[in-house]
């Protein structure tokens, strides 16, 4: 196969017939707003209600948070395979996305509401059974959701695009999750845990509603063409799925950032709150709101240029670029989480946004690539096994993430009942791990993306191929 990158300058022309039209696009953005609430909403508020509020051990919270995520990501190649056999009047992917979307709203409502004066273990056992069922739901939507993005363009940029959109009003949505620990701490409230139960039946809705637009409005371009498709067996599936070596490259960039990034990011409420603001949450929840609102706004803004960039020098060295922003923006926390400054901290988040816009965007359409690849070395299209297997991949470094962060939070040595008090060193420790982790992580997966070995002209040239032995069928 020719890897030789397409000369920049060069143009290139999507075809009317692999342009999506934007109304398609917009549904399929407001599925994204949903996924973006099921996938970070629970993780955003956990401490913060069970912690913070009720004083459950963050070892237990980190536990109930990671092990239905670990769930998750082993029911996903399940879900994967099943929707790719699916073959029915309403399509491979729409009956489980509308079936998702409606349990996710209703699962995500009932995490928050637990009495007070319940024990730990109590406290533990309800998280856990809830977000096991969310996790089971979201899986059951977020599968088939990614792989009817996929499928939405065979063209190589129009790819990118629609995920544009999915990073879009991912961000969209994520502007509004910023501001959750800030609704839940309004005066009409008794407390955090109080708030987050009227809260969480708002978001719960919200989630319902938009997770069903994708369903709703999306054409499934490959319906017709897979209708006589073999049946995939699981595990043969999987195995000729993980073969295909651009894949793998890619599923070890989503498990390092997954473990780089989640594993310490949850302490950025923590220095924020009790070093910043020594330990005054109320006033810590606006600048942690506005945080969160200026990582989307910088995520949205460059989503424009980053599509741009790809059309104009590929994905590969675009993704690449990229990622030097947020390796900068992660080592400025150690000067901008100042106590004399407290708006200063903002300063790394507009350096993470388009980076991490351009990780989520183009990964994704690199993948709808590797897609291709696949049909070409085994003659099947299996979007939905081949998202299950990378979304698996990201889980997987999440749900270890998730475990080891609780046990980082309790290994600094942190008390919620200190406050601001903490004792010699904790902050300290929590600041190095909070800045330098992340740098390393990003400094490997910038490697890992040099390797990737998919460029524009390879491609087109796998298309080409492809579209020949359709005609010849």
């Amino acid at each position: 196969m020719n890897t030789k990158e397409t000369p920049r300058g060069a143009a290139h022309v999507t075809a009317p017939e692999d342009r999506v039209p934007t109304g398609q696009k917009l549904a399929y953005g407001g599925g994204a707003c949903a996924d973006n609430l099921m996938q970070n909403g629970i993780n955003t508020m956990a401490n913060p209600v069970f912690n913070m509020t009720l004083g459950v051990d963050p070892g237990l919270i980190s536990t109930a948070l990671s092990l239905p995520r670990l769930w998750d990501a082993f029911v996903d190649p399940f879900v994967g395979t099943s929707s790719d056999n699916t073959r029915g009047r309403w399509g491979r992917r729409k009956p489980y996305i509308l079936a998702g979307s409606v349990l996710c709203g209703l699962f995500f409502a009932l995490v928050w509401w637990v009495p007070r004066g319940w024990s730990d273990g109590a406290y533990f056992a309800h998280f856990l059974a809830m977000s096991l069922l969310f996790f089971t739901a979201y899986a059951v939507f977020v599968v088939p959701f990614t792989a009817l993005g996929m499928e939405m363009s065979p063209d190589y940029h129009e790819r990118t695009r629609v995920l544009a959109y999915r990073t879009f009003f991912g961000s969209v949505s994520g502007i509004g999750m910023a501001w959750m620990l800030w609704l839940a701490q309004l005066s009409i409230f008794k407390d955090t845990h109080d708030g987050m139960r009227w809260v969480g039946i708002g978001t719960g809705l919200v989630i319902a509603l938009l997770g069903m637009l994708p369903a709703l409005f999306v054409r499934e371009r490959t319906r017709v063409a897979v209708a006589k498709q073999r049946k995939l067996p699981f595990w043969g599936s999987l195995r000729e799925a993980v073969a295909v070596k651009p894949f793998r490259t890619l599923l070890y960039a989503v498990v390092l950032m997954a473990i780089g990034l989640f594993m310490v990011n949850g302490l950025g409420y923590y220095i924020s709150i009790y070093y910043v603001y020594g330990g005054d949450i109320r006033a810590s929840s606006a600048v942690l709101g506005w945080s969160g609102t200026l990582y989307h706004v910088s995520n949205m803004v460059s989503l424009p240029l980053i599509t741009l960039a790809s059309t104009r020098f590929g994905k590969r060295r675009t993704l690449i670029a990229c990622l030097c922003l947020p390796l900068v923006g992660t080592l400025s926390k150690w000067f901008c989480y100042h106590p004399d400054y407290p708006y200063l901290q903002l300063v790394p988040v507009l350096l993470m946004g388009p980076g991490m816009a351009a990780f989520w965007t183009l990964i994704g359409s690199m993948v709808a690539d590797v897609c291709d690849v696949d049909e070409l070395q085994n003659g099947v299209r299996r979007e939905a096994t081949l998202g299950a297997v990378h979304a698996w991949a990201f889980k997987v470094g999440l749900s270890v993430a998730l475990l080891l962060s609780g046990f980082v939070l309790t290994w600094s040595g942190f008390h919620a009942e200190a406050g601001g008090a903490q004792a010699d060193g904790v902050l300290t420790t929590m600041r190095v791990l909070f800045t330098f982790f992340p740098a390393v992580a990003l400094v490997i997966t910038i490697w890992l993306i040099m390797r990737f070995p998919i460029t524009e002209q390879s491609a087109y040239d796998t298309r080409r191929e492809l579209e020949k032995r359709r005609g010849a069928g």
